[in-house]
């Protein structure tokens, strides 16, 4: 009877504590928890759970499976990855690895302490209780993660890619934030296919990393690599894609559907222009 009383007692206070780091991060109107109301407050605090983390711990490593997602109480955290050496550093109210909750993928990132850290853990299994629950909460995390890929895209853009490609020579912050909201990151292992001659043409891509080979039948006609784009043919025509594309090495790319890039090139008139020079050269 009494190790029940003390371990209801301990789980008030723990219960407590959380709910005031929780309160005071809305009061800061940290994302993760803008517009909570004290019901979720109250429930995230039963299901959050607090772990520390020396400096220098690594927390998770890119590629690892994941089903949890941390909040920072206090300390900071560097994300990078293999494609970009830092990501990002976040802190006090930061959040990281919701992509693996949301989308069921592996963890895109590493993320380590650079000090003494302080985290509440949300599970997989109580955040799908609470997202049931409180469809703001995915809603946000969603807005979160969709804004945070967006912005690692036009970091990589502007970065790696405008001087490699030159149908984005002079491109405004307004066409190259489209992009990135439009974008998606597709990594495609050596001796895959990135697109099937006589297949229909669905997709643009961007080679963000690696190399391709270009062939049609069984003779090859160009290597490609970072800043080059494909696909490009198909979707202005509307046949078929003339040519298969394979990686040569690993290679990371950035993919627009064939709606978005329509509305892009609609919008963008000067962008259209330049793409289609690029692949009336390439038929030459």
């Amino acid at each position: 009877m009494l190790k029940k009383i003390l371990s209801a007692a301990f789980e008030s206070r723990r219960k407590k504590s959380i709910e005031e780091q929780l309160e005071s991060m809305r009061v800061l109107k940290v994302p993760f928890l803008e517009g909570a109301d004290d019901q979720l407050i109250s429930e995230l605090a039963t299901a959050l759970e607090p772990v520390k983390f020396p400096a220098g711990k690594t927390i998770f490593r890119e590629g690892e499976p994941g089903d949890s997602l941390f909040l920072i109480v206090d300390g900071t955290v560097r994300v990078s990855s293999e494609e970009e050496e830092i990501i990002a550093e976040l802190g006090v109210g930061g959040c990281f690895g919701e992509g693996a909750l949301l989308e069921g993928q592996v963890r895109a990132a590493t993320v380590v302490a650079v000090e003494e850290l302080a985290l509440l853990q949300l599970k997989r299994e109580s955040y799908e209780e609470l997202a049931t629950k409180f469809r703001k909460l995915r809603y946000r995390l969603s807005n979160l993660h969709k804004t945070r890929k967006a912005e690692e895209i036009e970091n990589s853009i502007e970065c790696n890619l405008l001087k490699n490609a030159p149908f984005l020579a002079g491109a405004g912050g307004g066409l190259i934030n489209e992009l990135a909201h439009m974008l998606e990151r597709k990594h495609f292992a050596k001796g895959n296919s990135l697109i099937r001659e006589g297949a229909d043409g669905k997709y643009f891509f961007l080679i963000e990393e690696g190399m391709v080979s270009v062939s049609q039948g069984t003779t090859q006609l160009a290597e490609l690599g970072p800043g080059t784009c494909i696909g490009e043919g198909a979707l202005f025509s509307g046949r078929a894609c003339s040519a298969t594309v394979k990686a040569l090495t690993d290679t990371s790319s950035f993919v627009l559907k064939k709606e978005a890039f329509r509305r892009i090139i609609a919008r963008y008139p000067v962008f259209g222009k330049r793409l289609h020079e690029i692949h009336e050269k390439r038929n030459k």
